[in-house]
C-alpha cells in the first residue's frame, strides 16, 4: 500500500477542480525520475498531476471524494509523498515533494552533469551536448 500525504488545501482545491468531470475520472500523480541533470546526471524526481482514467495497473488511494491513480513506473517516488496547494506571492499551485527520497548531489541541483563533475555554478554545462 502506498503512503501519501494529501494536506487540507490540496484536498479543497482538487475537489473544485474535479467537480464536473466524469465520475471515473480520478487525479493521476506522476513522478520522472533524473530530472535534475543532463547527461541523466542528479537524482531529482519531477512530481506531476493530472486528471485521468485508471488503468489496470494503478495503484488507486481513495482520498476524501476521490482516487489518486498512481502508475507502477511512479510508485517508488511516490510513495511518502506530500500533496500541497500553497498560495503565496511567490508561488500558486499544487507542490509535491517527498521528504523520503535522496536529495540531489550539487551537480543535479545546479543543472549540470554528476559524471564530469561541472555545474552551471562553475561555469557551465557538462560537455554532452545538452
Amino acid at each position: 500500500m502506498i503512503h501519501v500525504e494529501i494536506r487540507a488545501a490540496a484536498v479543497d482545491q482538487v475537489k473544485t477542480l474535479i467537480r464536473g468531470q466524469k465520475p471515473e475520472i480520478g487525479v493521476r500523480v506522476y513522478a520522472q525520475p533524473g530530472g535534475g541533470g543532463c547527461c541523466g546526471g542528479g537524482s531529482a524526481v519531477q512530481f506531476g498531476l493530472a486528471f485521468a482514467k485508471p488503468r489496470p495497473d494503478d495503484e488507486v488511494v481513495k482520498i476524501d471524494g476521490f482516487a489518486l491513480l498512481i502508475d507502477p513506473t511512479s510508485t517508488q517516488f511516490v510513495d511518502g509523498a506530500v500533496i500541497d496547494y500553497v498560495e503565496d506571492l511567490n508561488q500558486s499551485g499544487f507542490k509535491i515533494t517527498n521528504p523520503t527520497l535522496p536529495e540531489p548531489d550539487a551537480a543535479g541541483r545546479a543543472g549540470g552533469c554528476g559524471s564530469c563533475g561541472s555545474n552551471s555554478e562553475n561555469g557551465g554545462g557538462c560537455g554532452c551536448g545538452h
